[in-house]
């Protein structure tokens, strides 16, 4: 479990960010200014407010972007800084040396949604939805919240809705990513190849069943487009 702070979160253990606001107390206005506010809970948080603050600082960082390539996609360029950013931000926190790179990222953004914000989809091995870029699954939300034992430390306040925010949902995405791989590394015994990373993210350990080898070879083939695609300028 890292419980270290990134020098780019705003607020530390057991508390949560407040964004600047307005608010009225018995007819007046006033403004209160950006804080950091306790909980009970003695884990780091990520609401909206701090993700949004976070990100902020991705344009003055000298970050290495994932390959321009656009696999055919009108948005497959659009979210290279994001993948860039909190791939950055969770290396830092969970350490470098491993197979989740902006370009690992990329392929398997491309393999959950094709960059549809609003990609929807029905979870096959459990009930409830998926949505987003990273198709964070109705499930893992539960799992993420802070009362969850599930991540023990860096877990997240959000609702369902804030999951649809392209910040937000990688941000929440590449977390899930590095605790899969906890589980994959577990199991392995050995840090996971990027396909088996794939399988982990997306529920297809030890499943020989014909739908899931489809998915297998789809993601391979996006390794191999990626690979070889041209840059799009």
């Amino acid at each position: 479990m890292s419980t270290k702070k990134h020098p780019w979160k705003v607020c530390g253990t057991g508390k949560t960010y407040v964004r600047t606001h307005n608010k009225t107390i018995n007819g007046k206005d006033f403004r209160w200014s950006a804080h950091c506010r306790k909980i009970k809970i003695k884990k780091q948080i990520l609401n909206k407010d701090e993700i949004l603050e976070i990100s902020n600082r991705f344009k003055s960082k000298k970050l290495k972007l994932p390959k321009a390539f656009d696999f055919g996609s009108k948005n497959g360029k659009k979210y290279d800084q994001l993948i860039a950013g909190w791939v950055y931000y969770w290396s830092e926190v969970f350490g470098k040396e491993t197979n989740i790179t902006p370009g690992f990222v990329k392929i398997l953004m491309m393999s959950e949604s094709s960059f549809d914000l609003r990609a929807k989809a029905t979870t096959h091995d459990r009930p409830g939805s998926a949505v987003g870029l990273l198709q964070i699954t109705t499930f893992t939300h539960k799992l993420i919240q802070p009362k969850s034992k599930e991540l023990k430390n860096h877990a997240f306040k959000l609702t369902l809705e804030e999951l649809k925010d392209p910040n937000v949902n990688i941000c929440v995405g590449f977390r899930w990513l590095f605790r899969k791989r906890q589980i994959a590394k577990h199991y392995l015994k050995s840090e996971p190849t990027m396909l088996q990373l794939a399988e982990e993210y997306k529920g297809l350990r030890g499943d020989k069943s014909t739908p899931a080898q489809r998915i297998r070879e789809k993601f391979k083939k996006l390794m191999k487009d990626y690979k070889n695609g041209k840059v799009n300028n």
